[in-house]
């Protein structure tokens, strides 16, 4: 995206200034703002005075990555994450999820990083504390140390702090904005790492490029050492409780049971792996289900051996991009241009998908109020089939 562009800068004022208008003409909105302000700046002041200052190094610079979000978003994190690496070879990174095995699974096998568990991290204490999620976010910034230990860094630091400057309103609490300016970058024809690459001050490729690492060990835990197999999830994440109903992103049940028997006859030699958290529905037609069974940081290994991976916009296509699987990808409310990788086969929902950030609760209920979202089932299980025979075909 050119953030330069007359009209993408005059449509960006216009989105922070309707955010204006509305919160101005309601109570609530004013009052829900001031009391995210005011707590957060409680909090702060709270880990300043209990929380212990990081160990190490003091000639080297102390960044702290908060990873907001699930793995989906944690995955994405990883690039910004990766490209600060390589600006700051020197520094010690310390990574914080809500979820920690998705931050180990991204970040442990660099030595140079510490998985926090909890969030009683000082702020203060580090060099540059960034939190992200669909936007990269300083929380906070000691300029000359940055600048005295790692000056070919300044100029991405200024970019960045330009970037989230400019967003005024939008970036003053993201758990309450970032769906509205994730909409609008949807509308405005961006995708998915437009705006963590703009606000982070540095490029950053749609298409990941490096690998995590794999661990033979874990086929062999789980009986898939030497064997041809394609991995499948339902589409829920662990996050979601899903009971009698399923998110609008997920593919139904139906065309999951249709698919895995339709590959079984045309494969049989190739066994079906069911991944899926405690919350995953399982299916009798896997020839190997692991929902609930595996560690998350055994994920990137599983991926790494399987043949293809068959899901819905989810965490694991995110985490697959990071191995070398290829994966067929049914979209509903998810955008395929927004969220789809070259690598994969993406399959769009059609005229009435992309409907993602239009309502709060888009994720669990359709915006038209269709039970099952409509969106999602248009994509048939032969059409999933097809997309897995391209990639064994590969």
């Amino acid at each position: 995206m050119n953030w330069n562009d007359p009209r993408l800068r005059l449509s960006l004022k216009e989105l922070q200034e309707t955010l204006d208008w509305r919160g101005r003409d309601s109570r609530v909105v004013r009052a829900a703002f001031a009391w995210s302000r005011c707590k957060k700046r409680w909090m702060r002041r709270v880990k300043q005075v209990f929380a212990r200052p990081p160990e190490g190094d003091a000639s080297a610079p102390r960044v702290l990555f908060w990873l907001a979000g699930g793995m989906g978003d944690a995955a994405g994190a990883r690039r910004l994450v990766t490209a600060y690496r390589a600006l700051l070879p020197n520094a010690r990174f310390d990574v914080y999820s809500p979820l920690p095995g998705v931050a180990r699974m991204l970040f442990g096998a660099d030595k140079n990083t510490r998985i926090l568990e909890k969030d009683n991290m000082r702020f203060s204490g580090y060099d540059l504390a960034v939190q992200t999620c669909l936007s990269a976010k300083f929380l906070h910034v000691r300029k000359d140390r940055l600048s005295r230990l790692a000056p070919a860094f300044l100029p991405v630091l200024e970019r960045a702090q330009a970037a989230q400057d400019s967003l005024g309103v939008l970036l003053e609490d993201p758990f309450l904005t970032e769906g509205v300016l994730g909409r609008w970058l949807y509308a405005q024809g961006g995708r998915r790492f437009d705006l963590l690459a703009y606000t982070g001050g540095t490029e950053l490729p749609h298409n990941a490029q490096e690998r995590l690492p794999a661990d033979g060990g874990v086929l062999k835990k789980f009986g898939l050492e030497g064997e041809a197999y394609i991995t499948f999830h339902d589409g829920t994440s662990h996050a979601q409780k899903v009971g009698r109903t399923r998110p609008t992103r997920a593919w139904p049940a139906v065309r999951w049971c249709e698919f895995v028997r339709l590959f079984k006859r045309e494969f049989p030699q190739i066994k079906v792996v069911q991944l899926g958290g405690h919350n995953s529905p399982v299916y009798e037609e896997a020839d190997i289900c692991l929902v609930g069974k595996t560690d998350v940081t055994e994920l990137p290994s599983l991926l790494a051996g399987a043949l293809a991976h068959a899901d819905t916009e989810s965490g694991l296509v995110q985490l697959a991009q990071y191995t070398d699987v290829r994966s067929a990808v049914a979209f509903g409310p998810s955008s395929a241009r927004f969220f789809g990788f070259a690598k994969n086969e993406n399959l769009a929902a059609g005229p009435c998908g992309g409907c993602m950030w239009t309502t709060a609760d888009w994720m669990m209920n359709c915006p038209l109020g269709h039970t099952p979202a409509p969106c999602t089932e248009r994509v048939s299980a032969r059409e999933m089939l097809e997309a897995v025979k391209r990639i064994l075909r590969r």
